[in-house]
């Protein structure tokens, strides 16, 4: 649905890291974490490390992308909420 790809380096190596907004079939949105490095050109999935300063250019990133800065909570969009009656969370209980 949407891809933010942010180009970054570390001590002798390039690559990117990738978010993707995903749908499945019923309607549920995903978002994958991923990163490719310039050598293999695959996309790998994580884990993702970043730099400080990497996360503050994703989130600049990120909040020039609608669906994806709801996603997040950025630019004061509410987080889309899980269709009802599907995957629904249960506590845990005490014992």
């Amino acid at each position: 649905m949407d891809e933010v790809v942010l180009h970054q380096q570390a001590p002798g190596r390039d690559f990117t890291t990738h978010v993707q907004l995903l749908e499945t079939a019923d309607g549920e949105r995903l978002v994958r974490l991923a990163y490719s490095t310039a050598e293999q050109g695959a996309v790998r999935r994580g884990p993702v490390t970043m730099t400080t300063e990497g996360l503050g250019r994703l989130l600049a990133e990120l909040s020039g992308h609608e669906e994806l800065a709801a996603v997040f909570g950025l630019n004061g969009g509410a987080r889309p909420r899980r269709p009802s009656g599907r995957g629904r969370r249960r506590r845990a209980s005490p014992g």
